[in-house]
């Protein structure tokens, strides 16, 4: 059944707006995803959203967005002024959807030494924390770590730019330097924005974690701590601004999975 809410205090949105705090978003396992591309992406990964918002002004309920959702979703259409000041894009979407976070996963759910992973230490972004879900999970990546100072993948902006992926690629959270050192030995490398080998110059193939540092302060001594067996620089034009991690992980990723297409 299709509710209409007309009151913004309505507990249901009072919820979607709570849920921009990312300790009510780690306390409850809640998110909010704005748009119908990620609740398409959402069903399609099999979850069942805890609610759906359509916007009363441009959706209709026979929709197929607001029609053709399972029962235990409660489902509303709201007025559009009051469905925008519950979203946080500045072009409101059509449809919100309050959807339970994946996992928690653990290292029980991955595969350890990795084949491949990455490790995101201090990537404070949400939208580059995203765009590396995307894409980690488009090139071949098995799993990401995020290691404590990084952003929360379920931030609104980190879901928007993960487009989908954040239902596909396991993600674990605050995972410290040492909590990998203990797993055992393995082989990584760490990217940086001068001092390494090209990453084609490099072996990408195998079990392998990739490093990416935070935006402002790389590496930092990320690099020792690990162990890398390698650090990678990708080679830019003279007088080029630096890339950013998201720039520099998805060319660091597209080589890897390059190599690993030329040795089968």
């Amino acid at each position: 059944m299709i509710r209409t809410l007309t009151s913004p205090r309505n507990p249901a949105l009072k919820e979607v707006r709570a849920l921009q705090a990312k300790k009510v978003r780690r306390e409850r396992r809640l998110f909010v995803a704005e748009g119908e591309d990620l609740l398409d992406a959402a069903r399609a990964a099999g979850v069942t959203p805890r609610a759906v918002f359509g916007d009363a002004d441009r959706l209709g309920p026979a929709d197929h967005r607001l029609a053709d959702l399972p029962e235990a979703t409660a489902v509303y259409l709201v007025p559009g002024d009051i469905l925008a000041a519950a979203s946080t894009l500045a072009a409101p979407p059509r449809v919100l959807a309050v959807l339970p976070q994946p996992g928690p996963w653990g290292f029980a759910d991955v595969d350890f030494p990795p084949d491949p992973a990455a490790f995101l230490a201090g990537v404070g972004d949400p939208g580059n924390v995203g765009t590396l879900v995307r894409s980690a999970a488009a090139l071949g990546v098995g799993w990401l770590a995020l290691a404590p100072g990084s952003a929360d993948p379920y931030h609104p902006r980190a879901v928007r730019a993960a487009m989908g992926s954040t239902f596909s690629l396991p993600v674990l959270s605050g995972v410290r330097v040492e909590d990998l050192a203990t797993r055992g030995e393995m082989r990584t490398v760490a990217a940086a924005a001068e001092g390494g080998r090209p990453p084609w110059e490099v072996d990408l193939t195998g079990p392998l974690m990739l490093v990416l540092g935070s935006e402002r302060e790389g590496l930092g001594d990320l690099g020792g701590r690990l162990g890398p067996s390698e650090i990678v620089t990708i080679p830019q034009s003279d007088g080029a601004e630096s890339l950013n991690v998201a720039a520099a992980g998805a060319a660091l990723f597209s080589e890897m999975r390059r190599q690993r297409l030329s040795a089968r």
